[in-house]
């Protein structure tokens, strides 16, 4: 029973692609599909169903996933750990470029002055798969993230409204009806995550009709789809706790209510490893600051 074929199992059934797979592990391609068929081949049972598009776990192989998978979490968590220098002040979080740029750096020198003792270790990411809530702390995920080895904590709801430059605004002040910004140059996010919100769902969240492809600007990056509406450029859907300073400042303005929707955002941690005194420090200042 090779921890090496048991593995190879794991990683194909996690991303139904041997090719994948095979990325993930350093390996041929070759030598995973061998891998797992000898590992069937010793529990005398099929594991995964093979095809075209991919594999897929039989009943058995996805009770042994289920299993599995969480205890090889925890000792890849494990080992990563011991293998990191430990500094007890030391304490990484990753968050969105966005959420970095526009909101929690104008705040930190607040918590350093408080804490500083602490040694922060910033992360950006603006894909959650490409985040490893291992090498962090503390995560604040883009879409929503279900995996029973995190810890969820509440930091605030979503809520998200209409947004332009002065200049832009005056043309829709307010618009009488949802619908009228169906004619202003609007702003789009293109999103490598699962999606949390977009002026299609804002539309439908008023019944307003819209075409299936809404005309405007697209940026894969939220921080430039802002600069674009501070430039003048259009109308962006801004996320209230990211765009309220700039409200504030008078350097965006809300052109409707804000929609508040059913995810909210949350802090993420492991939850097999206790937080550091620094880390959780860290965690309920950024509550108290977000509720602020």
């Amino acid at each position: 029973m090779s921890d090496r074929n048991l593995r190879a199992f794991v990683e194909a059934a996690r991303f139904g692609s041997l090719t994948r797979a095979a990325q993930q592990l350093g390996l041929g391609q070759p030598a995973v599909s061998h891998a797992i068929s000898r590992l069937e081949a010793g529990m005398g049972v099929r594991l995964l169903e093979r095809s075209r598009s991919g594999v897929v776990p039989t009943p058995i192989g996805a009770e042994l996933l289920g299993t599995v998978e969480d205890a090889y979490r925890s000792i890849d968590a494990a080992v990563r750990w011991a293998m990191t220098p430990q500094n007890e002040g030391d304490v990484g979080i990753s968050v969105s470029t966005s959420l970095a740029s526009w909101w929690l750096l104008p705040r930190l020198p607040e918590f350093k002055r408080n804490h500083p003792e602490v040694s922060l270790r910033l992360v950006t990411a603006d894909a959650d798969e490409s985040v490893d809530p291992d090498s962090v702390d503390l995560w604040i995920p883009l879409g929503p993230v279900n995996r029973p080895d995190l810890v969820a904590t509440p930091l605030c709801d979503e809520a998200l409204v209409p947004v332009a430059a002065p200049d832009i605004a005056r043309r829709y002040p307010r618009p009488r009806s949802p619908g009228d910004l169906l004619d202003a140059p609007l702003l789009h996010l293109e999103e490598r995550y699962v999606p949390r919100y977009d002026w299609a769902r804002w539309f439908a969240h008023h019944d307003v009709t819209a075409p299936a492809r809404l005309p405007g600007d697209r940026s894969n990056d939220y921080s430039l789809v802002l600069q674009a509406a501070l430039d003048g450029q259009g109308v962006a859907l801004g996320w209230v706790h990211i765009v309220a300073d700039l409200i504030d400042d008078g350097r965006l303005v809300a052109l409707a209510p804000p929609v508040v929707t059913e995810q909210p955002f949350t802090i993420l941690h492991h939850a097999s490893r206790p937080l550091s005194p620094g880390a959780d420090a860290l965690r309920q200042w950024l509550i108290t600051s977000m509720a602020d």
